[in-house]
């Protein structure tokens, strides 16, 4: 069985089981497809023990619902406050409750899981407001706060505040947004699947925190990125990030390099862009050479060839001598050739 998958199940049970029962395992939901993966779940994480299991039907009429299992016990039930058919899953066992304890223990020390728990949790307790004025916010449902939940959520870099008087742990910004969008956290439940993507969708712009961009674009610089590749990242226009890159660049925390016309930004001290055209000038001055030479050889004129060796020279990578010749210089530099 896939770890994560476990996890995404205990994240279930912390949301909608009987944390509170010692002597059995219980489940509950309207969701019959999130019952199925419970259910499943517990079947293969104990399948060499012997247990009995149960699920019950409640509906406002106590009406039946054809169910997939053969291997349990199916009651119905009349609930008169019952929007909609819920069900309960039920394993009534004090050994495999103690075992299921443990499992959950180790879940939840691991932070690597905290996405799949977080799933789970957010399948059970969590809801999409999408209100009046843009107003989108991304609520869990919990009486008091939760240790797990905060550092899941702290793991995860999601930022939220608890709101006691409202009994719940509300996020927004569209940073949050983009976050469980690309771990897909909303995804487990099928109906808050379908309104999570649907609200957003409707996002039409970035809105990123303060200084979101400027903390956050060193992280992308591991290898060089152009204006435009940033610009694409971020979904911002070329002209705010190239806002950010200068003043990072004033600060000296990163370096540009032009390399026919497009500017590329790195925060590689140690590395130097050249266009494959300069690499080509430096490969030749294995010897040193006159303009003329370099000239003929790329059949340019001499004025042309002599602006690429002067910008190779404001590099630190050449050096004409006082005969006129170009000579390549010792660099502990890397190059990147582009």
């Amino acid at each position: 069985m896939k770890e994560g998958r476990l996890a995404e199940c205990v994240g279930l049970w912390l949301a909608e089981g009987g944390n509170t029962l010692k002597s059995e395992i219980t489940f509950t939901n309207t969701c019959l497809e999130l019952v199925d993966l419970f259910k499943k779940t517990i079947n293969e994480l104990f399948t060499k023990e012997q247990y009995n299991q149960r699920i019950y039907v409640y509906s406002k009429t106590g009406q039946k619902v054809s169910l997939p299992y053969q291997d349990c016990k199916i009651k119905y039930y009349i609930h008169k406050k019952a929007t909609k058919p819920f069900f309960i899953y039920r394993l009534a066992s004090i050994k495999l409750r103690n075992k299921w304890q443990e499992v959950i223990n180790k879940i939840l020390n691991k932070k690597e899981l905290s996405t799949y728990v977080l799933r789970g949790f957010f399948a059970g307790e969590g809801n999409i407001k999408d209100g009046s004025h843009n107003s989108r916010v991304l609520r869990i449902s919990q009486k008091i706060q939760k240790e797990f939940i905060d550092k899941s959520l702290n793991y995860l870099n999601i930022k939220y505040r608890y709101i006691a008087k409202e009994m719940s742990y509300d996020i927004s910004g569209k940073w949050n947004w983009d976050i469980f969008a690309k771990l897909r956290l909303a995804d487990l439940h099928p109906d808050k699947k379908k309104r999570f993507w649907g609200v957003y969708s409707k996002f039409k712009e970035e809105h990123y925190e303060n200084n979101f961009i400027k903390s956050n674009i060193l992280n992308v610089l591991n290898e060089p990125k152009s204006s435009r590749q940033l610009a694409e990242l971020f979904n911002r226009t070329p002209a705010r990030i190239q806002d950010v890159v200068i003043q990072l660049k004033k600060q000296g925390v990163i370096n540009n390099f032009r390399v026919k016309s497009v500017d590329y930004w790195t925060k590689n001290k140690d590395l130097v862009i050249i266009s494959k055209l300069k690499n080509d000038y430096l490969l030749l001055l294995d010897m040193p050479k006159q303009t003329a030479e370099l000239a003929r050889y790329f059949k340019v004129d001499w004025k042309s060839s002599f602006k690429r060796l002067q910008e190779l020279q404001n590099l630190n990578l050449i050096r004409r001598q006082n005969d006129g010749r170009w000579i390549k210089l010792e660099t502990n530099k890397e190059i990147l050739a582009i």
